[in-house]
Formats: C-alpha cells, sequence, structure tokens
C-alpha cells in the first residue's frame, strides 16, 4: 500500500482570520487516513467538523519528514 498525508483547512474565523491548515500526518494507507478523519470529525463535534475540509495526498517519498 502507498502512504498518504493527510491534513485539513479550515477558512477564516475569528480565532484565525487568515484560516488554518493543520500540520499533515504521513500515514500507511488511505483507508488509515479516512479512519484518522472520520475519528477526528467525531471527537470535534459537528460544528468543527462542518468547517473542515480534508485533503488526502499521495506521500512524495518514504522519508517525507512528516510527522507520523
Amino acid at each position: 500500500m502507498n502512504r498518504v498525508h493527510l491534513r485539513y483547512t479550515e477558512s477564516a474565523s475569528l480565532a484565525h482570520p487568515g484560516g488554518w491548515t493543520s500540520p499533515a500526518h504521513c500515514l500507511e494507507s488511505r483507508e488509515a487516513a479516512e479512519r484518522l478523519r472520520d475519528a477526528t470529525n467525531l471527537l470535534s463535534g459537528r460544528s468543527a467538523a462542518a468547517r473542515r475540509t480534508w485533503h488526502i495526498t499521495d506521500c512524495p517519498s518514504e522519508n517525507c519528514r512528516v510527522w507520523r
């Protein structure tokens, strides 16, 4: 399986006038990224989940230096 990066963005708000992009996480598969996305949305609540746009992209290399 190919490793992927998972991150999310939020549009501008009072707390983050310029918007927000989370740090990327490098995960072992798209399925693992989808599970982490779903768990994060569940724990953060509907309001926070509704503000987020999730991005799952292919990892450029095995040594990508992104948090695992």
